[in-house]
């Protein structure tokens, strides 16, 4: 069924938005980032019987992401698979603990206590064995994680802090747990360690199929819909492809020039219909957040979103659960917009899982969005998988309109070559043909047409989001929620 108006919904912009973390400066070049904490912890082992008061434990990476092709590789499977070669990086254990003991117990804090991070989960043989980053190497030494630290006493409370770096990234899907042992070897506290939802970073390129289940009453719309973004926040750019059988729409932006151009092609214009326009205010405002500086945001930063309460982490998928056949882990998010609750599922591969030319951290896989009752009153079921995600853009000609179709003939329309403030002279291959304008003229009507079609597309993916946040009280600028259709 022709779809010329179905388009992808906000719902799973601010998916991409809730996860997005932020180009890192220079001086974050050094940073660590949290890629496992404690989810829950147990205590004592022995016959201690205090209670916990806090224990908070993190695994830290300083896995770069940046837009240096060179720099993105995980694990490459070379020749016949056998060989690996590891991402250089550095990995910190971080820990502070409280907790209390009844009068009559005493405990030894003149020696020195010890932290490790372990293997199995605290339910499991009280954490195994020590997490060892060579599985076939020593017990010991650089080969694992270990804080010798001096704990303190006040009164009836222990505490005790310390960290560990370490010059290599560790696999955070082995190290399972946090076990602290006193001075004599016992096990008395243990946290059980769960990956952190991995982060988006802010320069990045995919291919995104869409499955939107449709539940409006009397309505069989369903759709898949394909569509290919990059997103350059260092430059403001960003670009998004749509495109079925019949048709292709694409918008650049630019929020520091807050302009927005529109193209398409079709019978009409078999060589492309090209429109640049002023950035609605309230669509820059947006993309900004408010920013007087003008400059696109990192995604977390324009929206200032956050779930409901902390992310769920589920695990590995089940093999009848894969995902395009993949095994991925799963995290959950409840979000709240309006009076409206969604669900959203986001899917990672195991950090053991080959994919070449990948960054360490993983890029993401799939979203689905869930919710009983959507902005349009009805159940809300969309599935956005990701396709060939990349933490860069090869090359920044993705923003030139006239590159975009390449036909060798101008583009109708009143767009200029070169990125959005950036002019650029027209390919060679145009020749001296005439500037365009006879085909806006021509097509005026039609070409206005496409324009509102295609902006009216553009503000309904994020003004969902800006009328439940920004105008709560007030009639919805653009009706057309989750999804739109003639």
């Amino acid at each position: 069924m022709r779809c010329p108006r179905c388009t992808i919904p906000s719902v799973y912009l601010l998916a991409i938005v809730l996860m997005t973390r932020g180009a890192q400066s220079d001086s974050q070049a050094d940073a660590f980032y949290p890629f496992a904490k404690c989810s829950s912890w147990e205590n004592p082992y022995s016959s201690y019987s205090g209670y916990v008061k806090s224990f908070n434990a993190e695994l830290l990476m300083d896995a770069k992401i940046d837009s240096e092709f060179g720099d993105h590789y995980n694990y490459v499977a070379e020749g016949t698979g056998r060989t690996v070669r590891w991402t250089e990086g550095r990995s910190k254990l971080s820990f502070s603990f409280r907790f209390g003991l009844s009068a009559a117990q005493n405990i030894d804090t003149d020696q020195s206590w010890k932290a490790h991070i372990h293997a199995s989960r605290c339910d499991v043989s009280s954490g195994g064995a020590h997490y060892l980053q060579n599985q076939n190497g020593l017990d010991g030494g650089e080969n694992i994680f270990e804080v010798v630290f001096d704990a303190k006493r006040s009164g009836d409370e222990i505490m005790g802090t310390g960290n560990v770096t370490r010059e290599f990234l560790a696999d955070y899907n082995r190290a399972a747990s946090v076990v602290v042992h006193i001075a004599d070897g016992t096990r008395i506290l243990c946290c059980n360690l769960a990956p952190a939802l991995p982060k988006l970073p802010d320069t990045w390129s995919a291919t995104i199929e869409a499955n939107i289940n449709n539940f409006d009453a009397g309505s069989n719309l369903s759709y898949t819909m394909l569509r290919k973004e990059w997103y350059h926040a260092e430059t403001n750019n960003l670009r998004i492809d749509e495109h079925s059988a019949y048709s292709r729409q694409t918008r650049m932006m630019n929020t520091v020039e807050e302009r927005l151009i529109t193209m398409h092609r079709n019978d009409t214009f078999p060589d492309g219909l090209c429109s640049d326009h002023p950035l609605q205010s309230r669509m820059s405002r947006f993309l900004t957040r408010g920013g007087t500086d003008h400059t696109i945001k990192s995604t977390a930063e324009m929206f200032s979103f956050e779930g409901d309460a902390p992310d769920e982490y589920h695990g590995i998928t089940a093999s009848h659960e894969y995902v395009r056949g993949v095994p991925c882990e799963k995290w959950t998010r409840n979000v709240t917009m309006g009076t409206k609750k969604y669900t959203y599922e986001f899917y990672f591969p195991l950090s053991s899982w080959m994919i070449r030319r990948e960054s360490y951290h993983r890029m993401l896989w799939r979203v689905v969005v869930k919710s009983d009752e959507g902005f349009r009153g009805q159940p809300v079921l969309h599935f956005y998988d990701f396709i060939d995600m990349v933490p860069f853009i090869e090359d920044m000609e993705v923003f030139n309109p006239c590159n975009v179709y390449n036909t060798g003939k101008p583009l109708a329309g009143n767009c200029s070559c070169g990125r959005i403030g950036a002019p650029a002279p027209p390919p060679a291959s145009w020749g001296g043909g005439g500037s365009g304008e006879e085909g806006m003229n021509a097509g005026e009507v039609a070409g206005l047409s496409i324009f509102f079609l295609i902006f009216g597309s553009s503000v309904s993916f994020i003004g969902t989001y800006v009328y439940f946040t920004q105008f709560a009280n007030r009639v919805p600028l653009f009706p057309e929620m989750e999804m739109s259709h003639a």
